[in-house]
């Protein structure tokens, strides 16, 4: 079976265990930025309240830019790492105000794939995934953005090597998924992760990608929560 057959049989199998994957609704890209800053090393539990939490604490990404980081990081402390995020973010605004005169990034929409990508990974702080999630989710570009889930289950699935990086993920996964199904694949493989192929224990008895699995351990843990 090729990549591409392998990779739409995926998705079918996905869309019937969980049903279909909402339409894109496009996302101010600097609140992207702000979002998957907060994001990282926590779970959405905690970082979508810190979002909105700064949001209505502020009213603005200007003011955010004003504001004391011992303030922003009060609010956003349900996101962990407070102190650490609240001084990226505030950096990240201060170099988007320093190259557009602004806190906007709406120019991004007329640049090429590569050029904007390049344009935000040069921004201290942003690294390949939030880039990636803000290439794909606010300007609806074919760009992977490649979570802890979509990695672990990638390799489980014999789709990139065990070996390959993160960031390496990133550029593997974005050249092999057609462009037309990346924004699929990614909330399905994200939704298959957590609530069935997890890191610790997982639900291999109820997996529909059982078949197409490469995971080492799929039968003793399909064998032993179904005892």
């Amino acid at each position: 079976m090729d990549l591409t057959s392998k990779i739409t049989r995926i998705l079918r199998s996905l869309y019937k265990a969980y049903g279909r994957v909402p339409a894109l609704k496009r996302s101010d890209p600097v609140d992207e930025i702000i979002r998957t800053v907060l994001s990282q090393n926590t779970s959405d539990k905690n970082s979508v309240p810190a979002f909105y939490a700064l949001k209505r604490s502020f009213r603005s990404w200007e003011r955010v830019l004003k504001a004391d980081t011992g303030k922003i990081a009060s609010v956003i402390k349900h996101a962990g790492l407070a102190n650490i995020k609240a001084q990226r973010i505030k950096e990240v605004l201060a170099e988007i105000k320093r190259r557009e005169g602004m806190i906007s990034l709406a120019r991004l929409e007329g640049m090429g794939l590569e050029e904007s990508e390049g344009y935000l990974r040069s921004i201290k702080g942003i690294g390949p995934k939030t880039a990636a999630c803000v290439l794909l989710f606010s300007f609806a570009k074919p760009v992977m953005p490649v979570d802890t889930h979509i990695f672990r289950v990638s390799k489980r699935l014999g789709l990139i090597d065990n070996d390959l990086t993160i960031e390496d993920a990133h550029k593997a996964l974005t050249a092999m998924v057609p462009k037309g199904l990346i924004y699929r694949f990614h909330l399905g493989i994200i939704e298959h992760g957590r609530r069935t192929c997890k890191a610790a224990r997982p639900s291999c008895e109820a997996c529909v990608l059982y078949e197409m699995c490469g995971f080492k351990l799929k039968s003793f843990y399909r064998k032993n929560r179904r005892q």
